[in-house]
């Protein structure tokens, strides 16, 4: 999801990593508060427009079987936040993954009856489902694996 918002308006992925928009006026008197809509400008409604189309991503992005657990959320963040712990948990559950994955890295064998496109499928997932919680390899790495394994 974030490469894809990423790819199609980077600018939409930053407005949803900052947080819920709070367009905000200085009063006279040097207060800061909350601007009404009746009284945005264009940059305001620019901004606004901006933010829209971040929570639009974000929700088109879920099923509609997954749309309740997410329509409490009053921010395109906290579609974000609860998105990430629904699908990477939380981190005790994350380090978990991680450190059964790195095992499986660390041990991965052809298995019998195992063409090499399955095992070169299997390795991938394995690598891909790694980087995805945030660790990575150098591509020698990968690549010296898989010749490894086939020796």
């Amino acid at each position: 999801m974030m490469n894809f918002i990423k790819g199609t308006d980077y600018e939409s992925w930053r407005i949803i990593v900052k947080g819920p928009l709070s367009i905000t006026t200085v009063d006279v008197l040097g207060n800061t508060k909350v601007k009404e809509e009746d009284d945005y400008d264009a940059t305001d409604l620019a901004k606004a427009q901006k933010y829209s189309r971040a929570m639009s991503f974000l929700q088109r992005g879920i099923t509609k079987e997954e749309f309740s657990r997410f329509s409490s959320c009053s921010s395109a963040k906290q579609i974000l936040d609860s998105l990430e712990l629904a699908y990477e948990g939380t981190s005790q559950v994350k380090k978990y993954r991680i450190d059964l994955l790195t095992q499986q890295y660390e041990m991965f064998h052809m298995e019998r009856d195992e063409n090499i496109n399955d095992m070169s499928a299997r390795f991938s997932n394995i690598t891909n489902e790694l980087k995805n919680l945030g660790k990575s390899f150098e591509a020698e790495d990968l690549g010296s694996i898989i010749f490894e394994k086939l020796n």
